[in-house]
């Protein structure tokens, strides 16, 4: 038995706690509060770590590691459809052995950062092994894509990881569809019946100006895009209504469904992500890395939508460290507490990915994965300081 002492306590499912301790045993957390209770009649090991804040380890729920060697390769852009043409250049031009050495520093950067467990989106597996392997927990969503597959299919059939062996009997591996531009309705529903009732699934929603005028009139970037790729089909017709409206037409939405982006919301998607209980995943520096714009926070917490947080990938952020997400949502949006943005790279990630039973606050009986942000200031107001900190590399994990 270990008891963590330090200044500052942070569960997450409670208010933060002065000169708290956390109680360690077997690998569980056996008791969390203030340091004079818990330790009362204590005889273990005591680990004073000073002036800091113990919290629980973060929840990334949308990352590419796939896309970590291109790190560095391409530049912040302003319009977002720049971004995506580099990306969609320079990664083909990847071999497979920097693809693979990215990996195992993309889940490197990840673990440094204080992530606890990551949703990896991949789009061929890569990361797989290396997932299983490390010391990072994991759910892995396999983005399909396929806007010209029209006929009713089969996952399994049109997509050969998921015949590999295991792969459907792992419930940490989802079935993903990539965006609404890239995916047929046909192609969506296969998805869905893949996952079933308990597998959570993701995608990536509102991201640009460019999928709000395709689905709404069918022109704009991506007809061109999908011509050059051979993924057009001659008789598509545009569902005249915004993404999330086409969605929650094909019963996509729900609960188990991890939205993310979503930049280009009004009042009404707000609304239906908010009665379906649909999660959405905000990745903000990702957002202006790529020039999609700033997600509207203000019109999804008033709506009352479920909301994460992820960091993308290195072809579209600065780091992988979730604590720059929550820093920098902190400082755009500073009417709203602190306390809110660590939630949404906790426990809300957690449960958005169905793991909160083990991960995301410090609660008995949930796994141990805690770490430690050293902090200077006396001030009841942590967060700044605190994001700040995280986001410069100053996390270490405990036991």
């Amino acid at each position: 038995m270990i008891a963590h002492v330090s200044k500052w306590v942070l569960p997450v499912s409670q208010p933060p706690i002065r000169d708290g301790a956390v109680l360690v045993g077997s690998h569980k957390i056996q008791a969390v509060g203030p340091a004079r209770e818990v330790l009362s009649g204590f005889q273990g090991l005591i680990c004073d770590h000073g002036s800091g804040a113990i919290l629980p380890g973060l929840v990334n729920c949308h990352a590419h590691l796939e896309f970590s060697a291109l790190a560095g390769r391409i530049a912040p852009q302003e319009r977002w459809e720049d971004w995506l043409e580099a990306t969609l250049a320079h990664r083909e031009a990847l071999t497979l052995k920097e693809v693979e050495t990215g990996i195992i520093q993309g889940i490197e950067a990840l673990r440094r950062g204080g992530t606890a467990l990551v949703g990896e989106v991949s789009n061929t597996g890569a990361s797989l092994p290396h997932l299983e392997n490390s010391p990072l927990e994991y759910h892995l969503f396999y983005e399909c894509l396929g806007f010209h597959l029209r006929q009713e299919l089969e996952l399994n059939e049109t997509f050969s990881f998921f015949s590999g062996s295991g792969i459907a009997e792992n419930p940490c591996i989802s079935a993903a569809a990539h965006a609404p531009y890239s995916v047929s309705a046909a192609l969506f529903q296969a998805v869905s019946r893949w996952n079933g009732d308990s597998r959570p699934q993701t995608v990536h929603l509102g991201e640009s100006q460019a999928e709000i005028d395709f689905l709404a009139a069918g022109d704009g970037f991506f007809p061109d895009l999908l011509k050059r790729r051979g993924r057009w089909v001659d008789d598509f017709l545009a569902p005249a209504s915004s993404p999330v409206s086409y969605l929650n037409d094909l019963d996509f939405l729900g609960p188990r469904t991890l939205a993310v982006h979503g930049v280009w919301l009004e009042e009404p998607d707000c609304r239906l992500l908010a009665e379906s209980q649909t999660w959405m995943v905000l990745c903000p520096r990702a957002n202006r890395y790529t020039g999609a714009g700033v997600p509207p926070v203000d019109r999804l917490l008033q709506a009352g939508v479920n909301l994460a947080l992820g960091t993308d990938s290195l072809a579209g952020n600065w780091d992988l460290n979730l604590f720059g997400e929550m820093r920098w949502l902190h400082r755009l949006f500073p009417a709203y507490p602190g306390d809110l943005w660590l939630r949404l790279g906790t426990l809300n990630g957690a449960r958005a990915l169905g793991r909160d039973r083990n991960l995301g606050s410090l609660e008995p009986g949930k796994k141990a994965a805690l770490g430690f942000v050293p902090l200077k200031g006396a001030s009841e107001n942590i967060w700044q300081e605190l994001f700040s900190a995280g986001a410069a590399g100053n996390f270490r994990w405990l036991g």
